[in-house]
């Protein structure tokens, strides 16, 4: 809408929006008029929708049912343009697609889209508001063919959209790959330009050599997943393409992006806890979240498959602590394994309750990843990194049980990393 100039008090100033149509005895009503009404309502509903974000309110998980079936629980979603998706139990069969006009923002994805069966691959699965025709409605002028409907009931569309997944990398470490590609690493706080997000997702999601095409407005993610040539469910990851229902990043609600980062970070955490459970093998995690509450037996599963990750405790913190560690880790940013230097702390009186933080090691000083209490000097800090690696190494010459506690304890007191 046009920017209005000297506007003055009192003065009736038109703003954006559906316009909606004015009644008075005596007005002959078309079904433009009516449908406009519906407009009207659909854009104040959308509207108030977009004032709690986007993404997934409850339900809506996905898990495998009996050949190339797909079971979506029932649920309440926010798309990014507002459009509310609520829907019972969905038995959905990847075995065929139906034919259907295409969207916006699917132009790439041809072979997913065309009638007949998907081909094998790694799709994003999501959910798409729609209407559908119910019953004839009787008229004054017979017969007026397709568009006759008594009623629409709202109804939504599944589509698999193609993602590209990274090349040269083992099968084990594909969906690791692909949920750190999917949740930005490395944006960090930064801004992203203006139009170029549609949501939660970049209009083009690029990383570690993996993409994945823009949504439209009205797409709502709700897994990845992996099919054979059968359109058989290989593995599904919810928690790399769903989001909790939050503001957006760069929104109104989240400026400068701490929350909605957060958001993704906890989405990376429980993907990897996830595919944990799912008996992941040793070098499938190449990337780790930057923190991760887990249990005794998460951390012997994890153990397994990082050999570098630390099976015992560094230190016992309160409650206060042990939620700031946590709250604080949801800042940074995934860690490649490889590189990272472990910190392990235990919730006090909760020997269940473990929470794992990654730090970059940088040559061979490690800044302390939970950054707690009183700060040790570089120094300090990078001898008792030292010790700590030597620990974990082993030997007969190794540093003793003092030694380490110790280092473990200047560890946690090192400076604070500089701020991004």
């Amino acid at each position: 809408m046009a920017t209005v100039l000297n506007a003055r008090l009192n003065q009736v100033v038109g703003v954006a929006g559906e316009p909606r149509s004015f009644f008075f005895n005596g007005r002959l009503l078309s079904a433009e008029d009516l449908t406009r009404e519906q407009a009207a309502r659909d854009d104040a509903e959308r509207r108030l929708a977009r004032l709690m974000g986007c993404g997934v309110a409850e339900g809506l998980t996905v898990s495998r049912g009996t050949g190339s079936v797909l079971r979506i629980a029932a649920g309440l979603g926010v798309t990014p343009s507002g459009a509310v998706i609520a829907i019972g139990n969905l038995d959905l069969d990847l075995s065929s697609a139906g034919r259907g006009a295409s969207f916006s923002g699917f132009g790439g994805c041809a072979a997913s889209l065309a009638e007949g069966q998907p081909l094998a691959g790694v799709y994003l699965l999501t959910l798409t508001p729609a209407w559908s025709g119910q019953g004839r409605a009787p008229t004054l002028l017979g017969e007026v063919g397709a568009c006759n409907r008594r009623t629409q009931q709202p109804a939504v569309r599944a589509r698999l959209v193609e993602v590209q997944a990274p090349t040269g990398l083992g099968v084990a470490s594909v969906r690791n790959e692909l949920a750190v590609a999917l949740l930005s690493p490395g944006q960090g706080l930064a801004t992203v330009p203006e139009g170029s997000r549609v949501g939660w997702w970049m209009r083009q999601r690029i990383g570690s050599s993996a993409a994945a095409p823009g949504l439209s407005a009205d797409e709502l993610p709700l897994a990845l997943l992996q099919i054979n040539a059968s359109a058989e469910p290989l593995w599904i990851d919810t928690d790399s393409a769903r989001r909790r229902l939050s503001p957006p990043p760069g929104g109104t609600g989240d400026a400068m992006w701490p929350q909605s980062w957060a958001v993704e970070m906890q989405a990376f955490a429980a993907q990897l806890l996830a595919e944990l459970q799912g008996g992941a093998k040793p070098g499938a995690f190449v990337w780790l979240p930057p923190t991760l509450p887990l249990t005794p037996a998460q951390l012997a599963l994890l153990h397994a498959a990082v050999p570098a990750v630390p099976m015992y405790v560094d230190e016992v913190l309160n409650r206060a602590r042990f939620a700031r560690a946590l709250i604080e880790g949801w800042e940074d940013q995934p860690v490649r394994s490889a590189e990272a230097s472990f910190y392990l702390a235990q919730l006090e009186g909760h020997p269940e309750r473990l929470l794992l933080r990654a730090a970059v090691l940088d040559n061979r000083r490690a800044a302390a990843p939970a950054r707690l209490g009183e700060r040790t000097s570089p120094k300090v800090a990078s001898a008792a990194a030292r010790i700590l690696a030597a620990g974990r190494r082993g030997g007969e010459r190794g540093p003793g049980k003092d030694e380490l506690a110790v280092a473990a304890s200047a560890l946690t007191q090192a400076p604070d990393k500089k701020k991004r």
